[in-house]
């Protein structure tokens, strides 16, 4: 875990400090497995993942077998406790499926410190369910970029103030995890889908790790402002 707070809110993106246990406290109704997690990265990137998208090495998504694509999780790293919150949009790991069970994009291995040993030991658990699920037929998705999740409020917020100056949409909204509450910094909502994946492709260029979130519009927090078609 890294120890340099500076480090926490400017190079780890979506890390996350949440000290998961196996606690019985917590609720049953939170999806874990554990098992080995991978990574996958420039020999897949830019390539047309499961969910339609182009595939980003840079982005902090993931590859899981089972789970709904568009779904939320919290990858841990058992042996170094650091986390990330990740979205599914591929199918896989396909190599050593008895004991894989979640491939990660290069950025989201290398926000939990996996990227050097290739692979390791590795906690999942489901944060949101995918959109998809949650919305009725005559609903619309909007789409919002999440920047960073943390437990900690000040590092959400330092995040937040370091992107508002050019993202004048971006918020901070606490969200109750497995663990207790953690907060996200997310820019949008957009009903123009181009335009925020023009802003997640140039905060990926700017040395943050982004994804690209769909959002049932009634499913907002109240801290999102009014979904807008433009990139500001």
């Amino acid at each position: 875990m890294m120890s340099c707070t500076r480090k926490v809110i400017i190079g780890a993106g979506l890390l996350l400090m949440l000290a998961l246990t196996d606690a019985s406290t917590y609720a049953d109704d939170w999806y874990r497995e554990h098992g080995l997690a991978s990574y996958y990265g420039k020999g897949f990137h830019g390539r047309k993942a499961a969910d339609g998208d182009r595939f980003s090495q840079n982005e902090v998504t993931a590859a899981h077998r089972r789970l709904p694509l568009g779904t939320k999780v919290i990858v841990e790293n058992r042996a170094t406790g650091e986390q990330v919150e990740v979205k599914i949009t591929d199918r896989g790991p396909y190599a050593d499926p008895k004991r894989r069970i979640i491939d990660l994009s290069k950025a989201a291995a290398d926000s939990i410190g996996l990227v050097e040993q290739g692979v390791g030991q590795v906690r999942v658990i489901v944060t949101e369910e995918a959109a998809k699920q949650k919305k009725s037929p005559e609903e619309s998705l909007v789409y919002e970029v999440q920047v960073g999740a943390f437990e900690q409020e000040e590092h959400a917020q330092a995040v937040l103030e370091q992107v508002q100056d050019w993202f004048p949409k971006a918020y901070m909204t606490p969200r109750q995890g497995p663990a207790g509450p953690y907060y996200r910094v997310r820019i949008g909502p957009f009903t123009d889908k181009a335009a925020a994946q023009r802003i997640a492709r140039g905060l990926t260029r700017g040395g943050h790790r982004v994804f690209l979130d769909e959002v049932p519009e009634t499913d907002l927090p109240p801290e999102a402002p009014p979904p807008s078609q433009g990139s500001k």
